[in-house]
């Protein structure tokens, strides 16, 4: 990146400690590891790696560094599916959604990632390794790294730079003239990246290994924002017919264990492993339960006390709104779904008491419990809540997780494929689109669908796929996201003060944090509105 931050990424003094990823790169132990050992031999190029994981993971999910908490928490609740309770609705679509004020670490970090990406990419082909084929891999995963972070930053801000030369001693304070890369150079180094990784790397790896089925998936969604239904079929059809994935049992997708076959890529944390810095190989600790899961315990009428089965400690940041209620097919009179996603991936819409003692313990709770005396009360003591999160080993009083996270699943390659099908043929009743999207019709209880158009993959989608941060790539991608947005996205603590605030058209791409415009100045532009 060269001198586009205040503090340029250098690499001489890089620590990379104890950078190793748990179960698949071997722990060396390392204090210190400079660049004369990284970029020598192929030990050091996979300690190198193993730290590419660690920040690639950090960079992906609720992390406290650099911003990209707030950042990440916007990507998982800033569609039509949320209602925002707290914290980050100073940022989502509201005023502060400003260059100087909008958090930055999407921006920034994504690069620092790139930048590290690249140096392994850059130094592998001069380095000896035991095999060619391990060469290969090694550049394949640091490829896909680099096209994840750059269709990330693509999608999220539209104008970004692009820059493939690693930041070194000798060239960190050269000048630079920036300039926003146009899309289709963006998406041709992406594609070459990605095309590159599928060809030499296999389906068959370790949990939280980039496999050659992570590639493809991506290489599909590349080529849905090009609008090339072959090739986005294409590589949906590779997945679903050879990878060796298939559909889990609804109880198991987000069970104890993520990694089975229908996880495409999960991100890996071990307590033991961690100093809860994202530096070792462990990982920081997550909040993607805490965030999405209301404070059961905390509910009139003492009859709930902290327990994982509900969620354990938890923020209650922000809930699913009345819209994929709507969707999931609900019923307001018996607060039942005839679609089984309705009670796995999401905590009961009735709850039972777990308070030993209480007169209520395993028993439907009375009206009087709920907030406000209705289910409608204080969304911090009760929400419809998310529970793919769920972890039943974190202790008591702790709301942080170190469960591993599906990134990638075979159920969202599916309804990209049927998407993928049906647009390319321009037939509603599409055999392949159907047999596709009915798998998991048929894995939620829920009547196989005869013909499907934009609509029916938006709504199949909320339903299999809420809260897993992609929902707001894929509006954005369908031309719909201000309308979604702004007839059902909700602010608000309670049903007495939940309503909408309107999305501002520009807001479709996020401001570029205002320091590194100062930085690109003249030549690159702050985008649109802001």
């Amino acid at each position: 990146m060269k001198n586009i931050f205040k503090i340029a990424v250098v690499v001489v003094g890089i620590v990379f400690l104890n950078s190793s990823c748990k179960k698949w790169l071997t722990e060396e132990n390392f204090v210190r590891i400079g660049s004369d050992v990284i970029y020598q031999d192929e030990g050091g190029l996979s300690v190198g790696l193993g730290a590419l994981y660690n920040l690639q993971r950090a960079y992906e999910l609720m992390s406290y560094n650099n911003g990209l908490q707030q950042n990440n928490l916007w990507v998982y609740c800033a569609d039509d599916l949320g209602c925002t309770r707290t914290f980050n609705d100073a940022q989502v679509y509201k005023a502060n959604m400003n260059a100087i004020n909008f958090p930055r670490g999407k921006w920034n970090s994504g690069y620092q990632l790139i930048d590290r990406a690249s140096a392994i990419i850059s130094a592998a082909p001069n380095v000896t390794f035991s095999s060619a084929a391990n060469r290969s891999r090694v550049i394949a995963e640091a490829k896909v790294i680099r096209a994840m972070t750059y269709f990330k930053l693509w999608q999220l801000y539209d104008n970004i730079l692009i820059d493939t030369i690693p930041t070194t001693v000798e060239n960190a304070f050269e000048p630079v003239v920036y300039s926003p890369a146009a899309k289709a150079d963006v998406l041709n180094l992406i594609n070459s990246d990605l095309d590159f990784a599928i060809a030499n790397l296999s389906y068959n790896t370790k949990p939280g290994q980039i496999s050659q089925g992570l590639a493809r998936h991506i290489r599909a969604q590349v080529a849905s924002w090009q609008s090339d239904w072959t090739t986005m079929a294409a590589q949906c059809d590779a997945i679903i017919n050879t990878g060796g994935y298939s559909l889990q049992p609804l109880d198991l997708v987000f069970g104890a264990n993520v990694n089975h076959k229908e996880a495409i890529y999960t991100y890996q944390f071990d307590e033991i492993l961690s100093n809860n810095s994202g530096t070792l190989a462990g990982g920081e600790q997550h909040y993607l339960s805490a965030f999405f899961t209301a404070r059961y315990y905390e509910m009139p009428g003492g009859h709930m006390i902290e327990d994982n089965t509900w969620g354990g400690n938890s923020f209650a940041w922000t809930t699913p709104n009345f819209y994929l209620k709507r969707l999931m097919g609900w019923d307001a009179a018996t607060g039942l779904s005839p679609d089984r996603r309705f009670t796995t991936y999401f905590y009961p819409d009735t709850v039972i008491g777990n308070k030993p003692g209480s007169a209520y313990f395993g028993l439907k709770l009375p009206r009087s419990s709920y907030p406000g005396n209705n289910k409608l009360g204080n969304y911090r003591q009760y929400s419809f809540s998310v529970k793919k999160y769920q972890d039943f080993t974190k202790p008591a009083g702790r709301a942080g997780s170190y469960k591993d996270v599906i990134a990638y699943r075979l159920a969202e390659t599916l309804l990209l494929g049927a998407e993928a099908h049906w647009r390319k043929s321009g037939n509603p009743s599409d055999p392949t689109a159907l047999l596709y999207i009915n798998r998991i019709r048929t894995r939620a209880g829920m009547p196989s669908f005869t013909t499907l158009d934009q609509q029916t993959i938006l709504d199949e989608s909320a339903r299999e796929l809420a809260f897993e941060g992609g929902r707001w790539f894929l509006l954005k991608r369908m031309g719909v996201l201000v309308s979604q947005v702004n007839q059902y996205h909700t602010f608000g603590s309670s049903s007495t003060n939940e309503a909408v605030f309107p999305m501002q058209p520009h807001m479709v791409r996020w401001p570029i944090p205002q320091d590194q415009i100062d930085l690109m100045a003249p030549s690159f532009p702050q985008n649109q509105g802001y």
